[in-house]
């Protein structure tokens, strides 16, 4: 591949990426370490080297963990039950299946309420945990974003600096 290319693709996938970190149908940081591997790759690891690529794939892995854990949280914090926050989940699968993007953002909401209902809880208390699932979402994106500006960061100071 000429580098002109391989320049090209790093951009985009490092670019959408970042469009990732914030919409759920794409993975953000895998796409983002995907780009820095392709880079490293082409210029035999010299430019990019395995320790920034480990440190890179640490922040992929963490930034997922913590984007799942902090939807689970809110509910959590606001009350959800093991069924809340199975309702949470579920929903989130079905949302994006079934919704795409909105289906995303909302079936996890949906779930995590219509879950507490089913379980017995008042429906002011389930559309609490609604709103504590949301708020945990809204947390998790902003966590994987920041993660994902880092992964840049760290991806072009290796290139301009690491020398």
């Amino acid at each position: 591949m000429t580098s002109a290319l391989v320049i090209v693709l790093t951009a985009l996938l490092m670019m959408a990426g970042l469009v990732g970190s914030i919409l759920p149908l794409l993975p953000g940081t895998p796409l983002i370490f995907l780009g820095a591997l392709l880079y490293a790759w082409h210029t035999d690891f010299r430019a990019i080297h395995w320790n920034v690529l480990i440190g890179l794939g640490f922040l992929t892995i963490f930034s997922q963990i913590f984007d799942y854990l902090a939807s689970l949280y809110g509910a959590k914090r606001f009350g959800a039950s093991y069924w809340g926050m199975l309702g949470a989940f579920l929903g989130g699968v079905l949302g994006t299946i079934m919704g795409g993007i909105g289906g995303a953002l909302v079936g996890p909401i949906l779930g995590a309420i219509l879950f507490e209902w089913l379980r017995g809880a008042a429906l002011g208390q389930s559309m609490k945990i609604g709103m504590g699932t949301f708020i945990g979402l809204i947390g998790g994106t902003i966590g994987k974003l920041l993660i994902a500006i880092m992964m840049i960061g760290i991806f072009l100071g290796s290139i301009l600096w690491g020398r």
